[in-house]
This record gives structure tokens, sequence and C-alpha cells, in this order.
């Protein structure tokens, strides 16, 4: 009696769980957007029209700044797209900051 509800639960868990990996969602209407904020630039992670991620300052430092540069905002966003495209966590870590060569400091010339 027992493996007659166990193999079929654990088959129905099996089904369950593929189709959770397989098809997690809608990923197919995930952009990026780059804007200007205050002192730099940020960047949106939207899923059609809805926001995901709102990105204003660089992260994983322990400096509070923006972007310093459009491109650089626009390469962070579009790994933290691949990330989720592939269902992993969309945190970017200092590592993958200096990868991308994501200028931490801006050069203020106002200053």
């Amino acid at each position: 009696m027992r493996k007659s509800i166990l193999i079929p639960g654990i088959i129905l868990a099996i089904g369950i769980a593929g189709m959770v990996l397989l098809y997690p969602g809608k990923k197919e209407g995930i952009t990026v957007e780059v804007y200007e904020v205050p002192g730099g630039y940020g960047y949106l992670v939207k899923n059609d029209s809805k926001v995901l991620i709102r990105q204003d300052m660089i992260p994983s430092i322990q400096q509070i700044s923006p972007f310093c540069s459009y491109d650089d905002a626009k390469a962070v966003a579009a790994l933290v797209k691949r990330k989720m495209l592939r269902n992993e966590h969309p945190a970017i870590t200092k590592e993958e900051l200096k990868a991308l060569h994501v200028q931490i400091k801006c050069l203020d010339l106002a200053e």
C-alpha cells in the first residue's frame, strides 16, 4: 500500500518541479532601461510594464554612488537580465563589477 502511494507521489513531485523549472513564467518580456539620476545613471529591469528592479546606485560597494556612465549602467543591467533569464539570483558581486570594468569613482571636474 505504501509503495502504491509513494511512487505516484514522487512522479507527481518530479513533474511539478520540472514544470516550475522549465516554465517559471513569462520572461521574454524582460527589458532593461537606463536613466539619468543626479550625478550619474541608474537602471530599471522590467517585465512588460512592471518594474522588477530599480537600481539608482552601484550595487555591492560600500559607497552610495550612481553609475558613472550610461554604458556602465547598461552593462550591469544586461548582466542582471541574463541572470534572471537563467533563473539565477540577480545580485551583482564586486567581482562582476570588476569584470565589467565598472567605474566606481566618478571624476567630477566641477569640484
